[in-house]
């Protein structure tokens, strides 16, 4: 073989070699190009969801930290407090009045809950770790309610009731406020006209008043389910309401 031939085969051989690496580089760098730009989608879209969840959690935070704080202060108040004695030797006004708000407390906070619900219905917030840490502290209220195994005694709401409550106790918003808040929550001059005039509206909260009123005879029975409660609630405050601004931690006190 002379020496021009074995140049050529020789150039030949580099070159393939050339083309081949060359298409090769090429290849890894078309996967990682798209590789990168399927992590940068993600990113985006996560981002995006989690942009979504704040807009609408933003929306109800207030309402639902305050309706929170209530009803544990209620209950707060019923086990550590005096609250009782109301029911027991308080005249009639005061009774009501104990009986109403207590009832009132509670379908407040599952009307802000339920209005939520309805904010975040459609979007797709599962990988959004912000959205499962919620979800995990209203399942936690949730099944404090509606559970007979872990906790038993009164004030148990099986988990459509506290669904149907909620959506009782909404009312759509203001015209000029729609956008902002599609859903506000019934006031307490309107659930006590609504208590005392429609029976089937006061049907839904029937054995709940039935077991606020045992309260003046003794807390014990209900004392397991209703300090689960608080704490539940208290979770909640401390995750939405973090830094706590609008609750100090003064006033964060559990049983």
């Amino acid at each position: 073989m002379n020496v021009e031939l074995t140049i050529a085969l020789i150039s030949a051989v580099v070159a393939l070699l050339s083309i081949l690496l060359s298409a090769r580089t090429a290849r890894s760098t078309a996967v990682l190009q798209a590789r990168l730009q399927s992590e940068l989608e993600q990113r985006r879209e996560q981002a995006s969801k989690a942009s979504r969840l704040e807009e609408v959690v933003g929306r109800y935070r207030d309402p639902l930290v305050s309706a929170a704080f209530e009803l544990q202060s209620r209950i707060y108040n019923f086990l550590r407090g005096g609250l009782a004695g109301y029911l027991r030797s308080g005249d009639q006004e005061e009774k009501s009045y104990t009986v109403n708000s207590t009832l009132f407390v509670i379908a407040q906070y599952l009307a802000w809950v339920e209005a939520l619900r309805r904010g975040v219905q459609f979007l797709d917030l599962g990988d959004v770790e912000r959205s499962r840490v919620l979800v995990s502290h209203l399942e936690a209220i949730r099944d404090a309610f509606s559970t007979d195994t872990r906790l038993t005694g009164p004030f148990r709401i099986f988990r459509a009731e506290q669904r149907a409550i909620g959506e009782l106790m909404l009312e759509p918003g203001r015209a000029d406020h729609m956008a902002d808040m599609p859903w506000q929550c019934m006031g307490y001059a309107a659930f006590c006209s609504m208590l005392g005039h429609d029976q089937a509206f006061a049907s839904w909260f029937a054995r709940l008043d039935c077991d606020v009123r045992a309260l003046a005879t003794s807390t014990e029975s209900a004392h397991i389910r209703l300090a689960a409660l608080q704490n539940d609630l208290m979770n909640l405050i401390d995750f939405l309401d973090n830094p706590p601004l609008r609750f100090p931690p003064a006033l964060r006190t559990r049983i």
